[in-house]
């Protein structure tokens, strides 16, 4: 999966925005070295303050995505109660009777079984975008390609470019002593899992995610929480160390974040989210209800003029099929035989006329 986003460029919409955060990256990178003068680590601090700024950005989201979290760890006892109840019964219509069941919690506490997600759809192009950004850097920001190596070095990483393992095999290679360059390549793996499984901690706390023992999702939800910090390490290790150094920098913010949020929450009470959550309900049914009624007016007055339309079509029609009428019989009466009663009809008409 991470392989792919490094190549994500290529995607539809996440091109495009890698394109606008490549304008980000050599904006901060062409503010650190022609305004500040630095040279040494520059790429470094601008992977650094990139994630920061990307982070930042998408704080709303992620705040109201969290208070999702809180309100699903309130719900999920009653979720998981209906889950039970109808946990051996497969028939169409328990299954629709489940769902009608668990729709009622969730409008019980104003919100929906998509509210969690969107904010999480929205966010998701944008974190693919950050990968192809930060691994083809060069790409992006074209300074980079005749400036000198020290731009690539950070701290006691000798080359941003180069990956840990790499970073091991040849550590005798580097004017970084050799012993520096190995811990460094051990400790950015190590890092990386340990900042994600925090990360994932303080996830927990808000979602309530630690006490669904009963929730049919938990063990893969467990299994998930595991693994993925494992498997940071794992690309860590295997990566360029500026993807390593992202990914520690961007859960650093996302714990950071995650604890002001927290805070945050813990301040606001459960009655406050669902006044909150049922209010905004109300405004988005007003709104829809109000979007229905326009629609429904629209439609009403199409289908007026479209039925005004065709009765004056029909009578129009019906007004030349009269006259048509007329003139046919004018004709005939035209070619009325001698002595024939429309022949003395037409003597009438034309004594009428000289009178």
């Amino acid at each position: 999966m991470v392989f792919s986003l490094l190549t994500a460029a290529n995607w539809p919409i996440v091109g495009q925005l890698c394109w606008l955060l490549g304008k980000v990256m050599d904006f901060i990178y062409t503010m650190l070295t022609d305004t500040f003068g630095l040279e040494n680590g520059v790429v470094g601090l601008s992977i650094i303050i990139y994630t920061i700024i990307v982070y930042t950005c998408m704080l709303p989201m992620t705040i109201n995505q969290q208070r999702t979290s809180k309100m699903s760890s309130v719900m999920n006892p009653e979720i998981q109660k209906i889950q039970k109840k109808y946990k051996n019964k497969k028939d169409q219509a328990s299954m629709m009777k489940q769902q009608e069941e668990i729709q009622q919690v969730y409008d019980k506490y104003g919100t929906s079984m998509m509210g969690g997600c969107l904010p999480l759809l929205i966010q998701m192009p944008f974190l693919f975008a950050l990968y192809p950004v930060i691994y083809n850097i060069e790409a992006y920001v074209p300074a980079i390609k005749t400036a000198s190596d020290n731009v690539q070095r950070f701290l006691t990483i000798p080359n941003l470019k180069e990956a840990p393992i790499n970073m091991i095999r040849n550590s005798g290679n580097y004017s970084i002593p050799a012993a520096a360059i190995i811990i460094t390549a051990i400790l950015l793996p190590v890092l990386s899992g340990a900042t994600q499984m925090l990360n994932i901690r303080l996830n927990q706390a808000v979602s309530g995610q630690e006490l669904d023992k009963d929730n049919p999702m938990a063990g893969t939800m467990k299994t998930m929480n595991t693994t993925m910090p494992l498997l940071s390490v794992f690309m860590v290790f295997t990566l360029p160390t500026g993807i390593g150094l992202y990914w520690i920098v961007s859960a650093v913010v996302r714990t950071v974040q995650q604890i002001v949020i927290n805070r945050y929450l813990s301040n606001m009470s459960v009655e406050d989210l669902i006044e909150k959550n049922k209010e905004k309900a109300k405004e988005k049914a007003k709104k829809r209800g109000e979007r229905a009624e326009k629609i429904n007016e629209m439609a009403q007055t199409n289908t007026r003029t479209i039925r005004d339309s065709a009765k004056r079509k029909s009578d129009s029609a019906s007004e030349k099929e009269r006259e048509a009428k007329v003139e046919r019989a004018k004709q005939k009466a035209k070619n009325a035989k001698p002595g024939s009663l429309a022949d003395k009809a037409n003597m009438v008409d034309r004594f009428n006329k000289n009178n």
